[in-house]
Formats: C-alpha cells, sequence, structure tokens
C-alpha cells in the first residue's frame, strides 16, 4: 500500500484552522453587514438623535438590546428598584431615573417617557404626543373597567340564585 503522498500528522488541527478562520469570516461579514445597516438607518431617521427630557440629555433608543428583554421579565419577578434602574439604564442611560427624580419627574409624565422609549426602542418611531394619548387611554379604559366592575347598574356582582317554578308560574288559570 504505497502512497506517494506524505500523511501530515497534524491534518486534524490544519482541518480546525481553516474551519475557525471561516467562521471567524463568517462573523465579521455579519458585523460589517449590520454596521452598514445601522447606518443606513440613522441616515434615514426623521428625528434628532437626542432628546431632553425633565432637563437630562437622553439618546433616542432604536433597537432593544436582548439584555433588556431579559431585564424586562427579571423585574416583573423580582419588582426590585434596582432592576428597574437598571432596566432604565439600557433604555436611556445610567443614572436617569435618580436625575429625573430630582428634577420633579411625575409618575404619569414618567410612563409617556417609558412608552416612548420603549415604542421607539422596538422600531416604532413615536411622538411624545402618541405616548401621551396612549398613556391616556389606556388609564381610561382601566377607570371605565373598574366602574364597570363597582356595579353601577346595582348589581352585587353575585349569580342570582335560581327561582323555584311554585315562585314563578302565573296564579291567573286557577
Amino acid at each position: 500500500m504505497s502512497n506517494s503522498e506524505p500523511i501530515d500528522p497534524n491534518a486534524d488541527l490544519h482541518q480546525a484552522i481553516d474551519q475557525a478562520v471561516a467562521e471567524a469570516d463568517e462573523h465579521q461579514a455579519f458585523d460589517d453587514f449590520w454596521a452598514e445597516v445601522q447606518r443606513e438607518e440613522a441616515a434615514e431617521r426623521k428625528g434628532p438623535p437626542t432628546q431632553v427630557i425633565r432637563g437630562i440629555t437622553v439618546t433616542v433608543p432604536y433597537d432593544l438590546p436582548l439584555l433588556f428583554e431579559r431585564k424586562t421579565d427579571q423585574m416583573r419577578e423580582s419588582g426590585s428598584e434596582e432592576t428597574f434602574k437598571e432596566l432604565l439604564a439600557e433604555l436611556f442611560g445610567a443614572d436617569v431615573l435618580d436625575a429625573w427624580i430630582e428634577a420633579g419627574m411625575t409618575s404619569r409624565e414618567f410612563e409617556v417617557v417609558l412608552a416612548w422609549g420603549m415604542a421607539n426602542g422596538k422600531g416604532r418611531e413615536m411622538t411624545f404626543r402618541e405616548a401621551y394619548e396612549m398613556v391616556r387611554d389606556k388609564q381610561q379604559g382601566k377607570a371605565k373597567s373598574s366602574t364597570r366592575k363597582s356595579g353601577g347598574s346595582g348589581s352585587t356582582g353575585r349569580s342570582s340564585k335560581r327561582t323555584s317554578g311554585a315562585n314563578t308560574t302565573s296564579r291567573r288559570g286557577r
């Protein structure tokens, strides 16, 4: 069994290196592509790249990192203020919550800013007015549903008891 080609004892190593180089090129190619997409999208945007909210300049979020979704889930589970601050830092930058609190931001203002930031971060351009109207409509919807639950028509919310047939039959025919 004679073979004219020499056996390369490092063939597996060379193959692994070639595969790693090819994979690195693929990742670099995607990174270059994504950087180009981001530049194109930034050029297409109509609004300013930053906004001033209660005296604090924040970058308008246009694409939320996956970490934002994870922190949102953590916040729902823990409800801690620290997790909430981390979530806001992902959206608007570090220490904005404390700065807004110091600047006198109200809870209603905060809801509007949060709705605006999350919408923009998910790729839906939204104005502050649209965010305000969305929050207002949501609050009005909650108020209407709580009025219905309180029984404005005199209902107690309990199911009625079944009445026996003897109590509901007409006595005229007797």
